[in-house]
C-alpha cells in the first residue's frame, strides 16, 4: 500500500497551469520539521519535498495564502515513466 500522511508548510508553489484535457495542476514544495522515535532515540526531521496535486484539490491548494500549514493525504510516485525522481502526489488536505 502507499498512502502517506504528512504535515508541514507549503512554502513555495509555481504558477497555476492546466493538463490538456483541462485540468487544473497544483506544483508546489511542502516543508516538513518533526521528530520521529528510532532505535530507542529520537531523530530531529527537516527536509523539503516536491507536491502535486490535481483537479479540485489544486485549486484549494493554489488558493491558500502562503506559507500555508496543512496535513496533507496523498502517496508518493516518480513524477513520470522516464525518472524515478520521486513526488508526493496530494490527494486530500486540511
Amino acid at each position: 500500500m502507499n498512502t502517506l500522511v504528512l504535515d508541514g508548510t507549503i512554502v513555495k508553489r509555481e504558477e497555476a497551469r492546466y493538463t490538456p484535457s483541462g485540468l487544473q495542476v497544483f506544483e508546489g514544495v511542502l516543508r516538513h520539521e518533526g521528530e520521529v522515535r528510532e532505535a530507542g532515540g529520537i531523530r530531529k526531521l527537516e527536509f523539503e519535498c516536491m507536491v502535486v496535486a490535481f483537479g479540485e484539490t489544486a485549486a484549494r491548494l493554489q488558493s491558500l495564502e502562503l506559507p500555508a500549514r496543512v496535513v496533507l493525504k496523498g502517496y508518493i510516485s516518480p513524477r513520470s515513466r522516464r525518472t524515478q525522481r520521486l513526488l508526493v502526489y496530494i490527494t486530500d488536505f486540511n
